[in-house]
């Protein structure tokens, strides 16, 4: 099932992705581009489960599984400036505030070192099976993921402004719904059922940009005529 699941997941994450592309093609939008490059890590951190039992353990599987974790910590701590600069390309009143963008900026390279230091220097990758599906997981880690947390936390936060503001509830929603899954007492169905709620996530956050971000900057364009 899990691996029927995954294969779902990378099929969704690549619609995603090239939805992604498209519309950073159209309106170069730095909260896009960011998305974009969270979408490929995505991508591909459900491609190698899905293919991990076909691989089977050994030298391949380990070499493609490392970029599924460096990828997560060097990646998803910018989901923090995307969701700042959607917020800022509505107008919201709090993203006008001087040093926002650049309190964004640092809180993202923040997490990101510290994900560096605490899920990356110290990990060692061993294999296992969980629910058929064969994966490396990390081991010699502590603490909490900070980068998971911190990140989809506080998008979850700046998406309270979006539901007072502009009605649009979803953003905190998902968010609550992520940390409920994590909560999840099965890990075999933690894992593969919170990576289900990461792409609604994503989907959620490239419909926000599509919804309002990029609408709004259409009504700002000058008419022609």
């Amino acid at each position: 099932m899990s691996i029927l699941l995954y294969a779902v997941y990378t099929a969704v994450h690549l619609l995603l992705l090239l939805w992604g592309v498209k519309i950073w093609r159209r309106h170069h939008t730095l909260s896009t581009a960011l998305l974009v490059a969270i979408s490929f890590g995505l991508f591909y951190d459900n491609l190698i489960l899905a293919l991990g039992t076909w691989l089977g353990e050994g030298d391949l599987l380990l070499a493609l599984s490392w970029p599924r974790f460096i990828l997560h910590q060097l990646v998803l701590p910018w989901m923090i400036l995307a969701a700042y600069d959607q917020a800022r390309l509505t107008g919201a009143g709090w993203t006008k505030w001087r040093w926002g963008r650049g309190t964004a900026v640092l809180l993202s390279i923040l997490v990101m070192i510290a994900g560096i230091f605490t899920r990356l220097v110290p990990v060692a990758l061993e294999p296992e099976l969980m629910d058929g599906v064969v994966r490396y997981v990390a081991r010699n880690v502590s603490g909490p993921p900070i980068v998971s947390i911190v990140s989809i936390g506080l998008v979850g936060v700046m998406g309270i402004s979006w539901w007072r503001q502009k009605q649009w509830p979803w953003l905190t929603l998902i968010v609550i719904l992520v940390f409920i899954g994590e909560g999840y007492p099965s890990e075999a169905v933690r894992r593969v059922f919170g990576s289900g709620l990461e792409a609604v996530l994503m989907g959620i956050l490239y419909f926000t940009t599509y919804r309002f971000a990029l609408a709004g900057v259409q009504r700002t364009k000058p008419s022609v005529g």
